[in-house]
């Protein structure tokens, strides 16, 4: 009897539900929390999946459209899906409340995972985070169940890698007016707060990490035989993870590391979804062979492939968009704050005396659970970007990362001028920082490097990016402080520095033998097997230094040689039916006099900041920049003697590309078709008929001007016999008289 009535209300609670999601969004919000407050949290055990698979969209759903709802255009549903799914609404409030079930878990599809993954857990090498959670149905396929918590954010974290949101694409010009980054913030605040020294209070939950399910009667597994496969773990960060756990003050399995351990679990659990799902999709250690045999097809429970298993299958790397990239940067960006928000016992976020659990937990977050997988998310996106101004997107996700002290204060700090910009310096507190993550640094600077070759540096945005890196990499004490690290690396000395220092946030006390081994240990764990460091100052580099610096010489001069075309003003008639403005090529290459001013602004500092890093002397420049050195610095490979440059020939204009006489006519040199090319130069381009009789070009209005024409022959026939007749009468006139 209480069963048959469980069912019922269950069913009136499911068409309630039902009802409410074809409603306008404010509407359906407001029903949907009437529903559950309204309800016991048992009615919602079944009901809960499909509620986020329809909020979130999954299946081929696009859901609420938490990617297109922006504040400006849809205020009213902006506000509502905000308060309905922040950390307090009562969607959460509900999860928090079965959260407490200690049997209650969700199927979320394998297929779903992050390739890299798939491929451990195919190859049973099961990563710490899914511990537990795997289990095989009937099929000898395996599925995840997850607590009500972590199926929400797996379900949240996913929705941004969808390939359904990446097909639409929507750009979000600012992250604070749109649903789903808007969402992301207030998770953030909440799990992770930067001005609060104690993490938010939940309800006794059930937390899977730290006790295994010892029952598997499942009020929601999906076709699970309850089966939990016995594989193996995986290293966790070798001696890193080691070290992490050596600090902790309180034993395992006392009372207070419990009671601590379930207060950080939530926080915990967000920063390992986010991790997973966005910065996890690519991997530097997985084989390519054995990722295109893995078994990526699977049936989904609607009975077809889905389109995730179709993108997945058709490319072999995940490319992030745009958003994807924005939202990472963001994301890191509140993990420095957090993690520098440590307790007043701190000396600084990574140094350490005696520490609490959550400023314990802050200084272990980076290192233990992000620092591998944003070093795989940026070396596979140095990698695989297009060439093109977005790569700007990855740069300064890389930036951010690399630069910790940027975010030691939560207010916003007031900038100086352009002209009183202020210099800064790495204080000596952070080389503990730039030590651990050495690769950061050395490795993906080399990548940069050898990206910036293949790139036009006469774009002004191209410029801007080279300008961007340098001048990070010019701060005061940085170029000291990597040297040190990598003379450590090699000879293994130890850094002597005042007690200010004390130890790493991975331990107290460090001999040099065990520097030197953390590092080497760092860099395998990093980097893929058969990895040879390079180092950052060593010739290699150096060498790769110096030709990027002759490259910028090369657009210096190349940029210094070019004058600004000037367009020939038009008056009339003429001026009115000209639409050329609206038609005016918006390339690279067509900057105005400010602009080339700005270019090579970035270019010159760009070398002087270059320079201080690696203590060189600036590259010799041509004097003057005549278009005949630029040629040589260009392509000395194709220098000719006998060709004689056309620019000292007063035949042809200043703005004409570079072109030497031949036979044949004019002929393009190396130099022309790469000013050509590039919009530094164009031919001027003109007719030698009756400016009336010219061609109709493509942004004049044909009809209007056959119109005119015709009105105006009209006009000119009739005036022109007019004239002829009063010029005959005044003749004969004058013949008369005479």
């Amino acid at each position: 009897m209480a069963a048959s009535m469980s069912f019922s209300a269950t069913s009136n609670v499911a068409v309630s539900l039902q009802n409410a999601i074809l409603k306008p969004i404010p509407q359906r919000c407001k029903e949907i929390e009437e529903i559950i407050r309204s309800s016991s949290p048992k009615d919602f055990r079944t009901l809960l999946p499909s509620l986020v698979e329809n909020i979130f969209g999954f299946g081929g759903d696009t859901g609420w459209n938490l990617d297109v709802i922006s504040k400006t255009h849809f205020h009213h549903d902006f506000d509502a899906i905000r308060q309905f799914l922040g950390p307090e609404g009562p969607l959460l409030t509900l999860i928090y409340n079965l959260q407490t079930d200690p049997y209650l878990t969700y199927e979320f599809p394998f297929k779903c995972l992050p390739a890299p993954t798939r491929h451990q857990i195919e190859e049973k090498s099961l990563p710490m985070f899914y511990v537990n959670k795997i289990q095989l149905q009937s099929t000898g396929q395996p599925t995840l169940a997850l607590t009500a918590f972590e199926y929400y954010l797996f379900h949240f974290a996913y929705a941004l890698v969808n390939p359904l949101w990446q097909e639409k694409g929507p750009h979000w010009n600012n992250l604070n007016e749109t649903a789903y980054p808007a969402l992301l913030e207030d998770y953030m605040q909440y799990f992770l707060p930067l001005k609060k020294m104690t993490l938010p209070k939940f309800p006794q939950s059930h937390f899977p990490n730290h006790s295994p399910r010892g029952h598997q009667h499942n009020s929601k597994t999906r076709g699970s035989t309850g089966k939990t496969p016995s594989w193996p773990r995986t290293r966790m960060g070798l001696l890193k993870a080691s070290l992490i756990s050596a600090q902790k003050p309180h034993s395992q399995n006392s009372p207070v590391s419990e009671k601590a351990e379930a207060e950080i679990w939530w926080s915990e659990t967000l920063v390992q979804v986010l991790a997973e799902f966005w910065l996890n999709q690519n991997s530097l250690d997985m084989d390519k062979s054995s990722m295109n045999n893995s078994s990526l097809m699977h049936t989904s429970r609607y009975g077809e492939p889905s389109k995730a298993d179709t993108f997945f299958s058709l490319f072999d790397h995940f490319v992030p968009s745009n958003n994807h990239v924005r939202l990472c940067r963001m994301f890191i960006k509140h993990i420095h704050h957090f993690v520098n928000s440590a307790g007043l016992e701190v000396i600084s976020p990574y140094q350490t005396q005696e520490t609490t659990p959550l400023n314990e937990f802050k200084r272990s977050l980076i290192p233990q659970h992000l620092q591998k997988k944003i070093y795989a998310f940026l070396q596979h996106s140095f990698a695989k970007w297009p060439l093109d101004f977005s790569f700007r997107l990855i740069m300064e996700t890389w930036l951010t990362y690399i630069q910790p002290w940027r975010y030691t204060n939560i207010s916003p700090t007031v900038k100086a001028g352009r002209d009183q910009e202020v210099k800064e310096v790495v204080a000596d507190s952070w080389f503990p920082f730039i030590r651990d993550n050495l690769l950061f640094y050395s490795t993906l600077f080399q990548q940069f490097l050898n990206r910036t070759a293949k790139l036009d540096l006469t774009s002004i945005y191209n410029a801007n990016m080279v300008y961007r890196v340098s001048k990070v990499f010019n701060l005061s004490n940085l170029s000291d402080l990597l040297q040190e690290v990598e003379r450590m690396l090699c000879s293994s000395s130890l850094r002597q520095s005042p007690g200010t220092l004390g130890g790493s946030y991975l331990s107290k006390e460090f001999r040099s033998q065990e520097l030197s081994v953390v590092l080497n240990v760092q860099i395998v764990d990093l980097e893929r097997p058969g990895f040879t460091y390079t180092n950052m100052f060593g010739p290699v580099t150096v060498k790769e230094v110096k030709q990027l610096l002759n490259q910028i010489a090369a657009a210096k001069a190349a940029v210094t040689i070019v004058k600004p075309v000037q367009s020939v003003k038009k008056s009339g008639w003429a001026s009115f039916l000209d639409f050329s403005s609206l038609f005016k090529d918006a390339s690279f290459g067509d900057l105005s006099e400010s602009e080339s001013k700005k270019l090579l602004q970035y270019l010159e500092q760009a070398v002087t900041n270059i320079c201080n890093t690696f203590n060189l002397s600036p590259p010799l420049e041509p004097i003057p920049p005549s278009p005949k050195s630029v040629h040589s610095s260009i392509y000395p490979e194709l220098e000719d003697p006998d060709d004689i440059s056309l620019y000292d020939n007063d035949m042809l204009s200043p703005s004409t590309p570079d072109c030497v006489r031949t036979d044949e006519g004019l002929k393009l040199t190396p130099l022309g078709r790469y000013q050509l090319m590039n919009g530094l130069k164009k031919f001027d381009i003109g007719l030698q008929c009756d400016p009336d009789l010219q061609p109709i070009r493509s942004f004049e209005n044909a009809a209007l001007i056959r119109i005119l024409h015709r009105v105006s022959s009209f006009i000119n026939t009739n005036v022109q016999l007019a004239f002829l007749s009063q010029l005959l009468f005044n003749l004969q006139y004058y013949n008369i008289w005479s």
